[in-house]
């Protein structure tokens, strides 16, 4: 399942949304809103900027996908129809031309950008909803988590797996992310681990990360790979030593509900949290401490999805509340 609040069931009251102090001194620039886009008939699920960072796909629990032009902040063409069940995960191929998309129904979609069309029939493998896509680094092959508890890597040109599906999680997949170099692949699951898989082989490297007390529901690599963060319903994010398969200091904490959404800038300084307390918060990685207070008062639910764009000049986050927030992160934050 992709995660909701409306979904889980939970629920916070004016208290949790107090500004409290989270880990380490905040600075002084608070990043704002710039624009909030609104097409989606239901809450966003995910988003993702296209590699040129012109383009911002979209997937709704409406089953939609929205292709934003970033610039004019407006819908680029007609809405493109993803399964009614909803679309849970939005990926962009690393050249641009295809997006993929995960469905409620088990599906993948791999969509021609150019012609705005499927590029042959759904992938099909799963045994229940897909919940996370991503592309590995060449372009070659497609990861899909679900909540059948597997994983599987699809051969592109062939359209079918490339072996037997990944299975090692005692619980649904929540988030799959490659490494850079495309050799690790992270797997995040409501059995509260982390799953290391070396692509080749398509075993695990090693015993899985365990140090959250929830379910695991965001995976994201820095852009050097040597550190992995990994977002949780225990409200924390935990940062990664990925060789030696042990935690960065101690747990990230600020958020006051489930953290959704992790995202390094490109520059592998900041990392981005959104959560289902409504707002997002800005981490040193080097430090450990959060470069902002809480980002409050932009969604009206919880936030869903956090990327930044290829530039590192933004900050995009998706919600319940079906809002697409870009965010002015100011110039002392870009000036890290």
């Amino acid at each position: 399942m992709w995660l909701t609040v409306a979904m889980l069931g939970l629920a916070f009251g004016p208290s949790a949304l107090a500004e409290t102090s989270p880990t380490g001194p905040a600075r002084r620039s608070h990043p704002r809103p710039r624009a909030v886009l609104l097409a989606h008939k239901s809450g966003v699920n995910a988003i993702a900027f296209a590699p040129d960072g012109k383009t911002l796909a979209s997937g709704g629990a409406d089953g939609s996908i929205i292709l934003w032009d970033v610039a004019a902040r407006e819908p680029l063409a007609a809405v493109l129809a993803g399964p009614k069940q909803g679309v849970s995960s939005v990926a962009f191929s690393p050249d641009g031309k295809i997006l993929a998309s995960g469905g409620g129904d088990g599906t993948v979609v791999t969509w021609d950008l150019a012609r705005r069309e499927p590029l042959g029939s759904p992938l099909a493998g799963h045994a229940q909803g897909v919940t996370s896509v991503a592309f590995s680094p060449d372009g070659r092959t497609l990861a899909s988590a679900s909540d059948d508890r597997t994983v599987i890597l699809w051969d592109l040109a062939a359209r079918r797996p490339e072996g037997p599906s990944l299975a090692g999680h005692r619980d649904w997949i929540a988030s799959v992310a490659f490494a850079p170099d495309g050799k690790t692949l992270a797997s995040a699951s409501a059995d509260r681990t982390v799953i290391l898989w070396d692509v080749a082989t398509r075993r695990p490297l090693g015993s899985p990360l365990s140090g959250h007390a929830g379910w695991v529901v965001g995976v994201a690599f820095a852009p050097d790979g040597k550190t992995l963060a990994s977002a949780s319903a225990d409200r924390t994010v935990i940062l990664w030593d990925v060789a030696a398969h042990r935690p960065v200091g101690p747990p990230l904490a600020g958020h006051q509900n489930w953290v959704s959404s992790v995202a390094f800038s490109p520059d592998g300084k900041t990392l981005a949290s959104g959560s289902a307390d409504r707002t997002l918060l800005l981490w040193d990685v080097a430090t450990h401490q959060a470069l902002t207070s809480r980002l409050f008062g932009a969604h009206r639910r919880g936030v869903t999805s956090v990327v930044w764009s290829p530039d590192g000049e933004t900050l995009a986050s998706g919600g319940d509340d079906k809002r697409i927030i870009f965010w002015d992160l100011g110039r002392e934050a870009r000036s890290r």
